[in-house]
């Protein structure tokens, strides 16, 4: 209710452009989810813009539709929302194909069946047979909060 409250009161001063900080931060998945309603009708005409920060990629996922990824004070990619995500690739594959893009990839996991890892689009040879997909925003979130050194691969 605070967070409504906070957002009519923005809304009554005729603001065209409202800056929240985690907006959906602690509340239940039905607030939350009756609250993305509200931006996503906000903004339904172009009068009024959000801009918000978030953790949550579920919430960037239903409603957003530009997407600019911060890590450590640098942006790493900024774009329409499906562009940003179309822009990066997803790949599993076996240990043994992994030389082929290690040098490539932002972030990995290996397994005992083999490795995932996350690589841009514009870097991926398909041609290498190893399988691709297109990653959720939470997916490339997480490989690049994994990311340290050069393509720092994590054994599980």
């Amino acid at each position: 209710m605070k967070v409504k409250y906070s957002l009519a009161l923005a809304l009554s001063h005729g603001a065209k452009l409202l800056i929240l900080d985690e907006p959906t931060s602690g509340l239940d998945p039905v607030a939350r989810d009756d609250l993305l309603d509200i931006f996503q009708s906000l903004v339904a005409d172009g009068e009024i813009s959000i801009l918000f920060s978030t953790h949550i990629t579920s919430d960037l996922e239903k409603c957003a539709d530009f997407i600019t990824y911060i890590d450590d004070g640098q942006i790493i990619d900024s774009a329409d929302k499906e562009a940003f995500k179309a822009s990066y690739r997803l790949l599993n594959g076996k240990e043994s194909e992994l030389e082929q893009v290690r040098s490539k990839l932002i972030s990995c996991r290996i397994t005992s069946f083999g490795f995932t890892g996350l690589i841009r689009a514009d870097d991926f040879d398909p041609d290498t047979g190893i399988r691709s997909a297109l990653p959720s925003l939470e997916e490339i979130m997480v490989y690049y909060a994994k990311k340290g050194g050069s393509a720092c691969c994590i054994t599980c």
